[in-house]
């Protein structure tokens, strides 16, 4: 059986790779890199150069300058500056490990790996002899007969904004074997946690795991950091950085080691005092960098009886500043174009140092940085003015000239307020927030609206007076009926199209008296919403000329009574009936009534509707009469 090896030699390799790797540059136009060739000496760590390809310029786009945070900031031929949203590179991470028993009712395990981004989304597929399994997409698997005799692999998909995805894919286990043998385990050594030292005068603040695996040719790993013997969320590589823990707390580390066709094994390390590390790089200094300005530093050394016995000293790239012992400096120009440190310690411990602050040359421009992150506010909702505030800046704002860019991915539009419209709905707007004052170099921040634009209500609606003959309309909607933009518009009866009435007005005809009036307006502008609008209420006939009623004839048992209706409109047709003290008689709906037997003693009336074609339908009641 193989092993892979102490913790002590991989400490070595990954510390001379930590020395190599390269450093990603922060905002585009920030104070060119100054020398540390002296900090060198006096203990500091030189940083490497930015890869040069990192920020390479894709061919025809000489004119823009590099990608930061997804923006690059172009020239166009009049001279002025605009901002472009480009995409990042690729997710990046390592190839996907499998761990487990390959027996039949075993479940195997994805062993992923650290990516960057660190939040990076992914997404699984299992594999039988390469062809995907319908359904296995989670980070296990369980093993079924029908993978007896079979190799499995896994692809893992990674994804996050403004990168591109990657998928990279295990490799493939041994066939599958039936349940019942057994099944050797994965043998952890000693796992251990050590401080990962770039220079012996200056060591890194990152930890790094290590641990040794026995009983399998070849090993995955997971790790999970812990606090006082806790899971600490999202640590799950292979280096730790406790900065910001504070000097309390238990470290520890649990490794586990996965080969395929090996039951996994873990183990975890001693708990060590978060103080034995170097948690932070000496004092913090904080400050602006210009003539005259005061640089302050900020050490949490604990009072102790020692502390009379601690010393500060400022260096100016690596040699000390005579009488420059005092946690405050103020920049002279023998300072400009330099690099300042703060160094402290005792007489009896190693001394440390601050972060290095560059002081720029006479002349050159300071850097200035965005404190408080700007907001978006506003609907995103075509035709409503959405707007981005500035944010705060390391500088005062009186001091501060903005500009603002709007960005969907495919145009630009300048204004601290922006109104979206059809070409935006669906895209989620980007903000970009430009600030630059008299001796700073422009910088920019980036915001982007809390969720995609959608298709604003049309506030439309029917108007008129809702009877036949009078001509009803659409209110105008300002930003539906902007020029260049028509819309398909159709009336409807009862839910049923009307032939020929298909514009903005409509008179409502005979056919309409009583029904239930709509209209259907379908925008052609892309992005335009189909709305259907209903009126309030039926469609009124035209007045209809009506009087009372009178009975004519003696009211009186055996009689027969004929209904007078008075004058009404010429054309309606008529419906009677009769009534005994209010009831309605149920078979008495002629013209005329013969007054029964039971009518004796009670009062007669009579009800007569007129209605006719395009016309309000309306009823009349007679007067009451006594039967005698």
């Amino acid at each position: 059986m193989l092993g892979d090896g102490g913790a002590g030699s991989r400490l070595k390799d990954l510390g001379e790779k930590l020395n190599k790797k390269t450093i990603r540059l922060g905002i585009a136009g920030a104070l060119t890199a100054l020398s540390l060739t002296a900090l060198s000496l006096a203990g500091l760590a030189v940083p490497a150069q930015a890869d040069p390809d990192q920020w390479a310029i894709p061919p025809n786009i000489d004119s823009c300058g590099p990608v930061v945070d997804s923006v690059r900031f172009c020239t166009a031929p009049d001279g002025h500056p605009y901002p472009m949203l480009v995409n990042g590179g690729a997710v990046a991470g390592p190839r996907p490990g499998i761990g487990g028993p390959l027996q039949v009712g075993s479940t195997l395990t994805v062993v992923d790996g650290a990516w960057d981004p660190a939040d990076a989304k992914l997404t699984h597929q299992w594999l039988r002899n390469d062809v995907p399994i319908p359904g296995a997409t989670g980070p296990t698997y369980l093993l079924t007969t029908a993978d007896l005799g079979k190799g499995l692999r896994v692809k893992t998909t990674a994804a996050a904004p403004s990168y591109a995805n990657t998928t990279l894919q295990s490799a493939k286990t041994a066939p599958v074997t039936n349940a019942g043998g057994t099944v050797p385990s994965v043998v952890a050594g000693d796992v251990v946690i050590a401080q990962l030292d770039t220079h012996p005068d200056r060591p890194s603040r990152l930890v790094f795991a290590g641990g040794s695996f026995k009983g399998a040719p070849v090993i995955h790993r997971q790790y999970q950091w812990l606090r006082d013997g806790k899971p600490i969320p999202g640590a799950t590589a292979e280096m730790f950085d406790p900065k910001g823990w504070g000097s309390t707390g238990l470290l520890s580390v649990r490794i586990t080691g996965h080969a395929p066709g090996f039951k996994p094994a873990a183990a975890t390390s001693k708990q060590r005092k978060v103080s034995d590390f170097d948690q932070a790089p000496g004092a913090v200094v904080t400050g602006g960098t210009g003539l005259g300005e005061v640089l302050t530093a900020v050490d949490d050394v604990p009072w102790t009886a020692w502390r009379g016995e601690y010393t500060y000293k400022w260096l100016r790239d690596g040699v000390i500043i005579p009488g420059a012992t005092a946690l405050t400096y103020k920049i002279t120009a023998k300072d400009q174009g330099h690099t300042l440190v703060l160094e402290s310690g005792t007489w009896y411990d190693t001394h440390i140092y601050s972060n290095p602050v560059a002081v720029p040359a006479a002349g050159e421009l300071k850097q200035l940085t965005n404190v408080t992150k700007p907001v978006v506010t506003g609907d995103a909702v075509t035709g409503s003015v959405m707007k981005v505030s500035a944010g705060t800046w390391s500088v005062p704002s009186d001091r501060l000239t903005f500009t603002y860019s709007w960005l969907d991915g495919s145009n630009t539009v300048s204004g601290p307020t922006f109104t979206p419209d059809t070409p935006q709905v669906g895209k989620t707007l980007t903000a970009l927030v430009t600030a630059s004052a008299p001796g700073y170099s422009t910088a920019w921040v980036k915001v982007t609206a809390p969720k995609p634009v959608t298709v604003r209500e049309s506030t439309r609606a029917i108007s008129g007076n809702l009877t036949v003959g009078s001509k009803v309309t659409l209110t105008p909607d300002p930003w539906y009926d902007r020029a260049g933009i028509t819309s398909d518009v159709m009336w409807l009866r009862d839910g049923v199209q009307i032939a020929g009435a298909d514009g903005w007005s409509y008179v409502l005809a005979k056919a309409d008296a009583g029904t239930k009036l709509s209209v259907n307006v379908n925008p052609t502008t892309s992005g335009g919403k189909y709305q259907t609008l209903n009126a309030s209420s039926r469609v009124a006939g035209l007045p209809l000329t009506s009087a009372t009623p009178t009975i004519a004839g003696t009211v009186k048992v055996g009689n027969v009574l004929t209904v007078q209706r008075g004058t009404w409109t010429w054309g309606t047709a008529f419906t009677y009936r009769w009534l005994r003290n209010g009831v309605v008689i149920s078979d008495a709906y002629a013209s005329t009534y013969k007054v029964r037997t039971a009518d004796k003693g009670t009062k007669l009336t009579v009800r007569v509707t007129g209605s006719r074609f395009g016309y309000t339908t309306v009823s009349r009641t007679s007067g009451a009469y006594l039967v005698g």
